[in-house]
């Protein structure tokens, strides 16, 4: 199993650029099994208030389609934020074949130093791993994003429960802000 780790660097709120950015390397990837991208990649990370906007989450999902049109044989997990009714989730769409074939959404929202997640997120209420094939044989994915692997200081373990669901690989997503001084 050969994995491509597209540790790409978004432009915060520019879609366009940050969907032809994930084509591209989606393009150069053909002999790749497993395409990860970060978390929230599609908007890049910390969207913030861009979040609020609903314009800006109905474009983000106009551009998850774009990208999920030029996925073939090869599975790609990227970082986007879904609307589910009235509530907005941190996101991993599973993508193969063109069709988005699972979800994960975040469970552990931090609101610790940077981070203000619970105040555009709502956390998942199940975890589940994500069954596919790979060269045509069956696997079952355990997605996470981010906090979800940290979860010492939290009662749920997110690893543990993927694992005891069936999960043979574990794929976490990160973004984290920084910078260069």
């Amino acid at each position: 199993m050969k994995i491509r780790l597209a540790q790409i660097n978004p432009i915060v709120g520019n879609l366009e650029s940050n969907t032809h950015l994930i084509i591209s390397k989606i393009k150069s990837s053909v002999e790749y099994d497993i395409i990860v991208f970060p978390e929230l990649s599609l908007t890049g990370y910390p969207p913030q208030d861009l979040l609020l906007d609903s314009n800006f989450i109905y474009q983000t999902a106009q551009m998850l389609e774009s990208i999920k049109k030029i996925v073939e044989d090869q599975i790609v997990i990227i970082g986007f934020p879904r609307k589910k009714e009235h509530d907005l989730f941190n996101s991993a769409a599973v993508i193969k074949k063109g069709d988005i074939i699972g979800y994960h959404d975040k469970i552990l929202l931090p609101t610790y130093d940077v981070f203000d997640e619970k105040r555009y997120f709502k956390s998942a209420s199940s975890i589940n791993p994500i069954k596919t094939e790979i060269n045509g044989a069956p696997i079952s994915m355990g997605i996470q994003i981010c906090e979800d692997l940290w979860d010492e200081d939290y009662n749920l373990r997110i690893t543990d429960t993927l694992i005891e669901k069936g999960a043979e690989i574990i794929i976490n997503i990160s973004a984290s802000p920084y910078r260069k001084e």
